[in-house]
């Protein structure tokens, strides 16, 4: 009988130990370090990857080493809603938002729309990883409008 309930039990004690564990969060494994500068580490969040023909939208995370201050307060993370043109290789912001905390913790202090202009990949930077992750989600062959 026992048996038939160990996966339950395993289950239920995994489950504990992880809500249990500090710094775990089961929301943060969405995030996927890309790369980044001796100044911050760059995330994605795969669960947020939309695709609309040759267009990719997703969140990103900038996670500082050091706060930084902008006239609303100190931060350390910032999440930046992007969307990528894989076709014509350029990306543009859509969306800002600014945590007291690393790792997008804490409540956002600030948020806005971003500049909404697009700008071209360069090759080999972060944006340009960021858009390899972005791409593998547009089938082949779509074109770009």
């Amino acid at each position: 009988m026992w048996m038939r309930r160990a996966p339950i039990i395993i289950g239920l004690s995994l489950g504990f130990f992880l809500y249990d564990t500090p710094g775990v969060s089961l929301a943060a494994a969405a995030w996927v370090r890309i790369g980044g500068t001796h100044k911050y580490d760059r995330y994605v969040d795969m669960t947020t990857i939309g695709v609309s023909g040759a267009k990719v939208t997703l969140w990103t995370l900038r996670d500082f080493r050091i706060e930084r201050t902008i006239p609303g307060g100190p931060y350390r993370s910032l999440k930046i809603k992007r969307q990528y043109d894989c076709g014509q290789r350029k990306s543009r912001p859509l969306h800002v938002q600014y945590y007291p905390k690393a790792l997008a913790q804490g409540r956002v202090f600030y948020a806005a729309p971003a500049t909404r202009e697009w700008s071209r990949v360069v090759p080999g930077s972060d944006d340009d990883a960021e858009m390899k992750i972005a791409c593998r989600a547009v089938p082949v062959g779509i074109p770009s409008r």
